[in-house]
């Protein structure tokens, strides 16, 4: 018997002269209950509050098939271009409010490199390669080059309160970057070098001869082996030429694997040193912060260098063993 039946029961028999402890002996209920069935009233349902969803089921179907069609095309999708696109008679809020509820949110896509299957395929040739000749990491010089921005970090975060009212300024004019080319070496050590004006193969030579060849020779003599990545001012027959005729043996470098070079994981503790504080005004203060930075962890974090070397093979295997996905912390 449901609920309902129940209190109709005890309604009628309440309504026949019975007292409650009749109705409770008649249904094998506790007396209590059958006063609680008498006594209940259901509650008139409040309707809700807030603006009216004006959106037709036409209106909806719609929506879904532009935003169908703009996945398709790899579009960006927002309320303005649906309600530009599909003829909506309604406000941009509107169909904000049906995107929440349809569970679609608008928020940053984060950036991600693509592998095709050739490049994953390339990735695994060479990591067998390197796995089955047994490279010498413990040899290995990786280089690298990164931009350094006025404005700081496209993705500056930090905790502020409710009322706070801090901002991060973006210049449109006066904005400006540094550009660092750096190599790491498996003692631990970071050297790094300033890249003034357009950068090409000829600027390329001069940097390697001015400050990291002489360092490379020194510490390592003649066996050691240089990574670099397969930028066009990297592969060109001029920079060829001068490696062949310089005896530096070139590690050769699957295309887009940043994942697998030391010195993009180093790029990411310097930049939060770098970005850690305000915004600069000239290139000079941020060089002076870049240079800090570095000396900072060529003096006291070395160990990080030397973890990064000591766990490469494990990074290898573990791309290998994701025939050739990027490789993942």
């Amino acid at each position: 018997m449901s609920q309902d039946e129940r209190r109709r029961m005890v309604l009628k028999l309440k309504s026949e002269g019975k007292s409650y402890a009749q109705i409770a002996n008649i249904m094998g209920i506790s007396r209590n209950n059958a006063i609680n069935l008498y006594n209940y009233r259901p509650k008139l349902l409040l309707k809700k509050r807030g603006p009216k969803f004006t959106l037709q089921k036409y209106d909806k179907l719609k929506i879904k098939r532009q935003i169908s069609f703009y996945q398709l095309n790899k579009e960006k999708v927002n309320s303005t271009k649906l309600k530009t696109d599909c003829n909506l008679s309604l406000s941009t809020r509107s169909i904000q409010r049906h995107m929440r509820r349809s569970g679609m949110h608008y928020r940053k896509v984060p950036s991600k490199i693509f592998l095709t299957k050739k490049h994953k395929q390339e990735r695994v040739r060479l990591i067998t390669k390197w796995i089955g000749e047994n490279h010498q990491w413990e040899r290995t010089i990786f280089s690298d080059e990164k931009r350094f921005s006025l404005d700081g970090s496209d993705c500056w975060k930090s905790y502020l309160t409710k009322s706070s009212s801090f901002y991060h300024q973006c210049r449109q004019c006066s904005g400006g970057c540094v550009m660092v080319w750096m190599m790491v070496m498996p003692n631990g050590l970071m050297t790094f070098s300033f890249i003034e004006g357009k950068f090409c193969s000829r600027d390329y030579i001069i940097l390697l001869k001015n400050k990291p060849l002489p360092i490379m020779y020194l510490n390592y003599g003649m066996n050691y082996t240089f990574q670099q990545d397969n930028a066009s001012v990297h592969n060109s027959k001029e920079c060829k030429t001068f490696f062949d005729e310089s005896n530096i043996s070139i590690l050769e470098w699957p295309a887009k694997s940043p994942d697998l070079n030391i010195v993009e994981d180093m790029w990411k503790k310097i930049s939060n040193l770098v970005y850690d504080g305000p915004q600069y005004n000239s290139k000079a203060d941020l060089r002076r912060s870049i240079k800090s930075a570095i000396d900072n962890l060529n003096t006291d974090n070395r160990e990080n260098v030397l973890n990064l070397y000591a766990s490469y093979r494990r990074r290898l295997c573990y791309v290998l063993e994701k025939r050739g996905e990027l490789y993942n912390k």
